[in-house]
């Protein structure tokens, strides 16, 4: 497995250079300079100048900036552009857009408008993988591959008749038969009963309480649908450039996507962070997702890859951080096992939905601005902070986390309406507090090395699972290591 190593601490940013002149590119690489920048995330939405028209490249400015970035010391995390299709791939195949569970099929005007299981979008987007990994993949400032961008952070479930026909494949495969599948479903409730594989459908908008079991595997189906298509990716770069790693940005505690599953595909754990500067505690918000990260290929260290430098453009009130917030922040993620620090993004747009999101080069010069200031020289700072890279993060209390079990007690017809993460949250805040360090474990993961381990509404157990929780429980009784249910 190629490892992720740039000789130093990383520090960047997203790249967007296809939305300003070409006279700017240069000035943006001597300001990188500047700041201490020697990663930036590049053509993470630039399929449609990739790729004007269908089946017609345009490599040539790409090219040049690659070449830029090279000259100026700056290596670069190069995206397969897929995240954002281009506007003709959404006229040549209609069926390629989203359809929302009520039936709604979605719009071109927005980023990440494909369907996961469309067979168009999958070869389209495999078919640029290829392009740009055999023509970048011995580019000398390559030195890691960004597949698609934070998966489900807008759809991590379409409803539309080609999901419907790969969910009773996925289905066929986990129960073998409608007998084994209405036993579990339990469908001699309310008149559920199958028949036919034809007669299974996406849990869509009902007239009442959907089956919850059938909720909870269209989940995991969703899940391991969006998984799929980012393997068939990540296939065509491993084998055009075995050594260059390749990871995609999580979004930490993402209802749609298993990353306990996910992270086992990556080279290196990456994630997109954004707490709210205005709320109670954003080292805590920032910090439990940091935890995570970690957590999710076993302590190996990860990357920061987004934050804000200041404000967002998406909540309500788009708070900005008040002066030394981003420095701490980005210290805690180092601490939680970062080996790098990147921003969203390098330059604040001019158009577009995200004009007002901060960035490090804003909409004012950046002699005047704070912001840049306190950037540049993090920049400068994280270039002392190098004995971090390859440290461990030693954590002697486990939280017990699951996305199966936060799908199932997501599910209606629940007890009582009590939503998971908040609880999670505050058993974290209460370890952090004592200045424990925490890391949150799979619960087939071995527990054999934690003081303590807490199960935070632990709805869903596996009968593995639950064996190993009973098996700790017996051997520790006497000791001085605990297992805590809530």
């Amino acid at each position: 497995m190629p490892h992720f190593d740039l000789g130093a601490l990383a520090y960047g940013a997203d790249y967007n250079p296809e939305q300003w002149p070409r006279e700017v590119w240069r000035e943006d690489v001597r300001l990188m300079g500047e700041a201490g920048v020697n990663l930036v995330s590049l053509g993470i939405f630039s399929w449609a100048q990739l790729e004007p028209r269908e089946g017609e490249f345009e490599f040539g400015w790409l090219d040049e900036i690659m070449n830029l970035l090279h000259e100026g010391g700056v290596r670069v995390n190069l995206a397969t552009a897929t995240a954002s299709p281009p506007p003709w791939l959404s006229l040549a195949y209609p069926d390629s857009r989203p359809v929302t569970v009520d039936g709604v099929r979605l719009e071109v005007g927005a980023r990440q408008l494909y369907c996961p299981s469309d067979p168009h979008y999958r070869a389209l987007s495999v078919r640029l993988a290829r392009k740009v990994a055999e023509r970048y993949g011995t580019h000398p400032a390559l030195r890691l591959w960004h597949v698609n961008n934070e998966y489900g952070c807008h759809i991590d479930q379409c409803y539309c008749a080609q999901c419907a026909a790969r969910f009773r494949e996925w289905l066929r495969a986990r129960y073998g038969s409608l007998i084994e599948l209405n036993r579990a479903w339990g469908t001699a409730f309310w008149s559920q009963r199958y028949g036919d594989w034809a007669e299974v459908q996406p849990p869509r908008r009902a007239p009442s309480f959907p089956n919850p079991s059938q909720g909870l595997d269209w989940r995991r189906f969703s899940s391991d649908n969006i998984l799929e298509l980012h393997r068939a990716e990540v296939e065509v770069l491993r084998e055009v450039t075995p050594d260059v790693p390749v990871t995609t940005n999580f979004l930490g505690f993402l209802p749609g996507l298993d990353y306990f599953r996910w992270a086992q595909e990556e080279d290196v754990a990456a994630v997109d962070v954004y707490p709210d500067p205005a709320g109670v505690a954003p080292h805590l918000e920032a910090g439990m997702v940091f935890d995570l990260t970690r957590s999710l290929r076993g302590g190996q260290r990860w990357l920061l890859m987004e934050q804000a430098t200041s404000a967002v453009n998406w909540r309500d009130r788009n708070a900005p951080k008040r002066p030394g917030l981003m420095r701490a922040l980005s210290l805690q993620a180092l601490a939680r096992g970062a080996d790098g620090i990147q921003f969203f993004q390098w330059r604040q747009s001019v158009a577009g939905a995200e004009k007002y999101h901060s960035a490090l080069v804003g909409h004012v010069p950046p002699e005047r601005s704070r912001v840049w200031r306190e950037a540049r020289d993090f920049g400068q700072e994280l270039k002392g902070l190098d004995f971090l890279r390859g440290a461990r993060v030693k954590a002697d209390v486990a939280v017990m986390f699951d996305w199966h079990s936060w799908w199932a007690l997501s599910q209606a017809s629940q007890p009582a309406v009590t939503p998971l993460l908040p609880v999670v949250g505050a058993w974290y805040a209460a370890l952090r507090s004592l200045g424990v360090n925490v890391d949150f474990v799979h619960p087939e993961a071995d527990l054999s090395g934690y003081r303590a381990v807490t199960l935070p509404q632990q709805y869903l157990l596996t009968p593995d699972a639950a064996q190993g929780i009973r098996d700790r429980k017996s051997t520790r009784l006497n000791s001085s290591h605990r297992c805590i249910s809530y």
